[in-house]
């Protein structure tokens, strides 16, 4: 697979796939020669509970506060696991990547941490729409 295009959901990935050649539907995916269009659904990961870095805080108790991390850790969405295993599987296999989500703070969050989280290292470009007509 040449590009990856990654909507922030389903919807957005069938309006926009058959724009960019992708016309066949896989498992959470649409593809075509050389292209693929897949998406999250929303957000796919999420920050750790505080238990994840400290175990003491799965009940709240004051003295083992602040918690600051060394470093910041993610938590895949359970109900969300299996989209999740596809955008992973289908990124390891791109050679580029389109960001296509939403054209805001969170559309562009929601493609970067999946990035950061697999370590993503090809080329990333951004499709900036304001809307899905045909136009």
């Amino acid at each position: 697979m040449k590009q990856l295009f990654f909507c922030e959901k389903p919807s957005q990935a069938k309006d926009i796939a058959p724009h960019v050649g992708a016309r066949s539907r896989g498992d959470g995916c649409f593809y075509g020669d050389n292209v693929t269009v897949t998406w999250g659904i929303g957000h796919l990961i999420e920050q750790a509970k505080p238990e994840a870095y400290e175990p003491g805080l799965k009940q709240w108790n004051v003295d083992l506060l602040p918690v600051i991390p060394a470093e910041w850790q993610s938590e895949v969405i359970g109900s969300r696991k299996d989209q999740y295993r596809v955008v992973t599987r289908l990124l390891s296999e791109a050679e580029e990547v389109v960001i296509a989500t939403d054209a805001d703070r969170e559309g562009e969050v929601i493609a970067r941490e999946i990035l950061a989280r697999i370590r993503y290292r090809g080329p990333v470009r951004r499709l900036w729409l304001s809307a899905l007509d045909d136009a």
